[in-house]
């Protein structure tokens, strides 16, 4: 018959690995104590310790127990604190929202860092960058926008988009000149 070395007060509690603190029980025994301390203490560690060696809980789903379990209230290192992003202005255009439109104050500053010679070395480093140009070349293989395959194509009164060479009868490709 298997014995296990059962804590008698637990290691997650403050136990030791003193002979004193130490028990042979079978198994069964085993889990039984385990179940017995979940209920007397709420602790997880003892309700997964009682579930696998009852063999009612699988090992990866202990093993997700103890790691999702360990992280909630007060064990969280943010418990109490608030989220990082409060008071944060939004990723995006400026990080304004949709439809704000710049100050004539804010348009020259900007405008202003945006002629320094050292803003331009760092963007021209940034866009001649090979790696980066390849990156987004490779990204956008095989994407088409909704002009892809298109043209304009004109009856002698009126223009249209379409498909290339499925357009209808008496259009011809091009646009109507300009007066």
């Amino acid at each position: 018959m298997q014995k296990h070395k059962h804590h008698i007060i637990p290691k997650h509690m403050g136990g030791s690995n003193d002979l004193s603190n130490l028990v042979e029980l079978t198994v069964e025994e085993h889990a039984e104590a385990h179940r017995l301390l979940y209920e007397t203490h709420g602790h997880t560690q003892d309700k997964v310790a009682w579930l696998g060696l009852a063999g009612i809980m699988p090992y990866a789903e202990i093993i997700y127990t103890l790691l999702s379990e360990g992280k909630k209230g007060n064990k969280n290192p943010m418990f109490g604190k608030a989220a990082p992003n409060r008071g944060v202005k939004r990723p995006g255009v400026g990080g304004r929202k949709k439809g704000t439109k710049w100050s004539a104050e804010e348009r020259a500053t900007k405008e202003k860092m945006r002629s320094t010679t050292e803003y331009k070395e760092k963007m021209a480093g940034v866009y001649s960058d090979p790696k980066r140009n390849a990156n987004i070349s490779k990204n956008n293989k095989g994407k088409f926008g909704a002009a892809t395959g298109k043209a304009w194509y004109n009856n002698g009164v009126e223009e249209k988009y379409f498909v290339v060479d499925q357009q209808p009868k008496g259009f011809a490709r091009g646009r109507l000149t300009r007066k």
